[in-house]
């Protein structure tokens, strides 16, 4: 079956208080369990990954056309849309978007609306109450968080990316949006879905008040073999060090994308046959220490077969 894309643009919707939800926090930018640490399984390797290609979107988009997006979306992209800072971690808006795509993966179905008919801003208010400011990108059939990602960013249609601007750039508006400040990421597979693959990003346009410079950090399996670890990092002022921990060997992380104070870090590593233990940790301007996730390690989900995505 084709990949299939929706998306339905910012909007106001009446917000109620907040539900229980399974990341243990009705906000947050790593749930209870500490900063950038996953609660009761996600956010996941996928949706992290989504959540750190978006944000090296958003905080370097010249850079990323030039260097990190496909040909046909780099010619595509124009200046429309200026650098606009990172999307934070929401834990009330992960599990808003991990209900959708689980309802669509198993009901099925493929829309905004719950599969019972529910509104989208509905469900959303009722996991996430900080603002009324929302927005949702959906998607089915993309096998990995780059397909997902360039898909939403391309806006394509007769094999063409759609140009900045053009009205029929919706999700990419979403994605570049400087009014959301928050993101929750959901993904899930099979059941009986027709698609497989279903993704959905819940923007919305206040973040929990937590805002360290070291904003998330994940890997990337590039289609050369090799594996690329990478963070963003936002601040007035340059970090002092960025530095990737591999399997315990320290490794610095060059800056890759936009400004040494605000962009992204990353190094492309020979890919591994087995699961390898990662964290990012980044010193500031003043000297004071960052590390991603707070605790425990990230894992190199689908190297080598790597079904991990982090460990204590």
């Amino acid at each position: 079956m084709r990949p299939l894309l929706l998306l339905v643009t910012a909007a106001l919707a009446a917000c109620g208080p907040p539900v229980s939800n399974p990341f243990g926090s009705t906000g947050g930018s790593g749930g209870a369990t500490g900063y950038g640490v996953p609660s009761s399984g996600h956010p996941d390797w996928q949706e992290r990954t989504v959540l750190a290609l978006t944000n090296a979107m958003r905080v370097a988009p010249a850079d990323w056309k030039a260097h990190w997006a496909d040909g046909d979306l780099g010619s595509a992209l124009g200046s429309a849309y200026p650098a606009v800072p990172p999307l934070r971690w929401n834990a009330a808006l992960g599990a808003s978007s991990l209900a959708h795509s689980q309802d669509m993966a198993s009901t099925p179905c493929f829309q905004h609306n719950s599969c019972d008919g529910t509104s989208w801003s509905t469900r959303i208010a009722s996991y996430y109450g900080l603002s009324g400011f929302i927005g949702e990108n959906i998607a089915a059939g993309y096998g990995s968080p780059d397909e997902v990602l360039f898909a939403w960013a391309c806006d394509g249609s007769s094999g063409a990316c759609a140009a900045d601007g053009s009205g029929s750039d919706g999700h990419r508006a979403n994605l570049m949006r400087a009014g959301f400040a928050a993101l929750g990421v959901g993904f899930a597979v099979g059941g009986s879905g027709t698609y497989g693959d279903y993704w959905t990003q819940d923007f919305g346009g206040t973040a929990d008040g937590s805002a360290p410079p070291l904003v998330d950090a994940s890997h990337d399996l590039l289609s050369d073999g090799s594996t690329r670890f990478f963070t963003n990092y936002y601040d007035s002022a340059p970090p002092r060090s960025v530095t990737l921990y591999l399997d315990g060997s320290a490794e610095p992380l060059p800056l890759a994308l936009g400004s040494a104070a605000q962009g992204a870090y990353a190094l492309d590593a020979a890919g591994a046959t087995a699961c390898r233990s990662y964290y990012v940790v980044a010193v500031d301007a003043t000297g004071a220490s960052w590390r991603y996730p707070a605790s425990g390690s990230l894992r190199t989900f689908g190297e080598g077969g790597c079904a991990e995505d982090y460990g204590d």
